[in-house]
């Protein structure tokens, strides 16, 4: 059981992370680091995580059609983590 879950949450971290990169590739002409850099430094940094997790609909529907409930945790579970660390770089 806990296997699913850190399955699910792995499954989030990937797709989020494929996510950021691939809108970090599409509309920057700089590459994926100095991107990223500048985005903190701008404060938008939470933005493109937002972006980026969004690929995760889908898998959380797929997810769902499966009956893979206990994925489902995991995936949830990494989208919470994500709010936590959005709203903490809305600070910084």
């Amino acid at each position: 059981m806990v296997k699913k879950k850190l399955i699910g949450f792995l499954i989030g971290i990937t797709a989020t992370t494929a996510g950021i990169v691939i809108f970090t590739v599409i509309f920057s002409p700089d590459s994926i680091y100095i991107s990223l850099k500048s985005l903190f430094l701008q404060k938008k940094l939470g933005a493109l995580i937002s972006l980026g997790s969004l690929i995760n609909i889908p898998l959380f529907f797929i997810l769902l059609k499966l009956k893979k409930i206990n994925h489902l945790y995991g995936l949830i579970s990494f989208l919470l983590l994500l709010v936590v660390i959005i709203a903490v770089l809305k600070i910084v």
